[in-house]
């Protein structure tokens, strides 16, 4: 009788009960779960992260790790019994019943499949029970001798791991792919009617295919600046600056330019194993907002070998911008400020030469449009987010930075574009790394930095385009007031609601423990001007929670002040906001204006739940 053995997690006893009564003269194996093993555990073996599946495109799954060293297991045992060995795996049937005496009868063979499934078509028939295996799938049942078993062990003392499906056909010279073929000459073959096979619905529960992918991988941040002073967002962040002590030759950045960024990669890229996870960011517009983990886990999900991100305007040469596939988002053209990819691939894809004065998203540009079949363009931001044109579509989430557009979470954010993305690039990185709030007097609060001064800016133009501006009707302390409620341009009140859900309120209910932050009542621009409005009397809000938000500066007087607490907004800059309980404690005023005209943002609150955003009547 040829020994048994089959293969079994520790945590599947019931998978145990069930062997036990088909194979009862079987040995078991305590199985290497791959869910609970890292690198270290493996030694000296190692992962092919490098390997891809040919159906989904993933890298190798934790579950196929273990699966893979618990065949380990059993082809151990083969050489020390010397002798050959019938392998089952724990989730199969069996077809027939007289297996044992078939593989008898054929001994004299080196390897055979008890159950398989064939890849690559018809086989040639030896016999009537037997036929010559092409490229075969399933190592749920076989018969293994000592030298097949100690082929399978020299070829991992010298490989990484890949799947037990893909090792035994390599090893048996029948693999799809003629480089893994290893030459061997063994007398092989598969039975035709199959003796066994996974038992149904096997592969739904199988951890080969369900689990995740293996992530213990050498991921490098790199990036490039040769001055570290402007690198303040990132330099805790990343790995290695290829730029540093660099003498910078790759232009003014005001243009084309930046070949040298590819230059200095490449030479990174040299010193790299070739399963490397390498990801670029510039060196001084972006930064990170979630952790490597995430990056990682996002990158292995797109099932390519570079990822780069996309964005909304093909840039330099607008000839290229046709060339680009079709995107289901405005994010269609590469950008390559940021891109994540092995380092044999980047290698491979940054194999022309470029000069240091060149430019580097055109070299890139052209490099994916030539080859696109291992590479992907982030058009959703999954990965990182490219402001460029998109100001608009940001929003900042509970855990991450959003896409509105893309309704996409997102991992690194890239201020790339003009002078107005860089001003929203700063803005969102200082809210995204928390708002400093600061009291100014008992329970009278500033957030600073809240609006850019373009964003003030333009809705005074806005604003004053519309022109409506009027005293609220039977209003006891009038003020000329415009509502956002009212503007065609809807974006303000959008923005400063997203604004208010995402930082405001989480600031001042930090700063009032026991505050659940109300909902928005009201939200208008007051205007003070002269031959107009220039004061605003002593007076109270009808609000829980108000607010002043400066949109200007250039004017004289017209200070707010809280004459009870001795405080005034004077030393506020435009964009700050100022806080306040707006009853009984905290009266204020708006004193006379000298010279200019004053623009404030006022907010009211809801002062119970059932309030209301205010509408006026029309």
């Amino acid at each position: 009788m040829i020994k048994e053995v089959f293969l079994n997690l520790d945590r599947r006893p019931d998978q145990y009960e069930k062997m036990s009564l088909k194979f009862p003269k079987a040995f078991r194996i305590s199985a290497v779960d791959g869910l609970q093993i890292t690198k270290e555990d493996i030694l000296p073996y190692v992962v092919d992260n490098s390997w891809r599946d040919p159906s989904a495109g993933r890298r190798i799954t934790k579950g196929e790790v273990g699966c893979v060293l618990s065949h380990i297991k059993a082809w151990k045992i083969c050489c020390v019994l010397q002798e050959p060995l019938l392998v089952f795996e724990d989730d199969i049937e069996v077809l027939n019943n007289n297996y044992q005496q078939l593989a008898k009868k054929y001994s004299n063979y080196d390897f055979l499949y008890l159950g398989y499934k064939d890849m690559q078509g018809e086989c040639e028939t030896i016999n009537h029970e037997l036929k010559i295996p092409k490229f075969t799938y399933w190592c749920c049942g076989y018969y293994i001798t000592p030298k097949v078993a100690q082929a399978l062990l020299d070829y991992f003392h010298s490989n990484p791991l890949i799947p037990a499906d893909e090792v035994v056909p390599a090893i048996l010279n029948i693999h799809r792919n003629p480089e893994y073929n290893q030459q061997h000459n063994f007398k092989i073959a598969s039975f035709i009617s199959p003796l066994v096979k996974p038992m149904q619905g096997a592969f739904d529960t199988s951890d080969t295919e369900k689990s995740p992918t293996w992530q213990e991988v050498d991921f490098k941040v790199v990036s490039c600046g040769t001055d570290e002073s402007k690198m303040e967002k990132i330099l805790n962040d990343i790995d290695v600056n290829i730029g540093k002590n660099k003498e910078w030759r790759g232009g003014t950045m005001q243009g084309p330019g930046g070949g040298q960024k590819v230059n200095l990669m490449k030479d990174y890229l040299s010193t790299l194993e070739e399963d490397t996870i390498v990801m670029f960011i510039d060196g001084y517009d972006t930064f990170i907002s979630s952790t490597k983990e995430v990056i990682l886990e996002r990158y292995l999900g797109f099932n390519k070998d570079i990822v780069f991100s996309a964005e909304k305007t093909c840039w330099p040469d607008k000839r290229l911008q046709e060339l680009h596939p079709q995107s289901p988002t405005e994010y269609r053209y590469l950008n390559s400020g940021t891109y994540i990819g092995t380092a044999k691939a980047l290698k491979n894809l940054f194999s022309a030469p470029i000069e240091d004065y060149e430019d580097d998203q055109l070299y890139m540009q052209k490099a994916f449009l030539n080859n696109q079949d291992n590479i992907a363009l982030d058009v959703e931001s999954y990965i990182f987010f490219c402001l460029a044109g998109a100001e608009k579509d940001i929003k900042i989430g509970k855990n991450f930075i959003v896409n509105k557009a893309t309704k996409c979470t997102t991992c690194v954010i890239h201020g790339n574009g003009g002078a107005s993305t860089k001003e929203s690039f700063e803005n969102l990185y200082y809210r995204w790394n928390g708002v400093s709030l600061t009291a100014i007097d008992k329970d009278i609060v500033v957030l600073p930095k809240l609006f850019t001064e373009k964003w003030c800016q333009d809705l005074i133009e806005v604003c004053e385009k519309e022109n409506n501006w009027h005293n609220l009707p039977g209003d006891v302390v009038p003020g000329q007031e415009l509502r956002l409620n009212t503007l065609r341009d809807t974006s303000f009140k959008e923005q400063f609601w997203a604004e208010y859900e995402n930082v405001i309120s989480h600031a001042l209910e930090k700063y009032w423990p026991k505050l659940v932050a109300p909902n928005i009542r009201d939200l208008f621009v007051i205007k003070y001007s002269a031959g107009n409005q220039t004061s605003l009397p002593l007076h109270h809000d009808m609000s829980l929670i108000s607010a002043s938000i400066k949109l200007n500066d250039d004017y004289t007087g017209g200070v707010l002040s809280f004459p009870r607490q001795g405080v005034t907004n004077e030393s506020l800059e435009v964009g700050d906001g100022i806080f306040w309980p707006a009853q009984v404690t905290h009266p204020h005023q708006s004193l006379t204006l000298e010279s200019g005209t004053k623009y404030s943002l006022v907010l009211w609150t809801c002062r119970t739940k059932e309030e209301g955003e205010f509408y006026e009547s029309r």
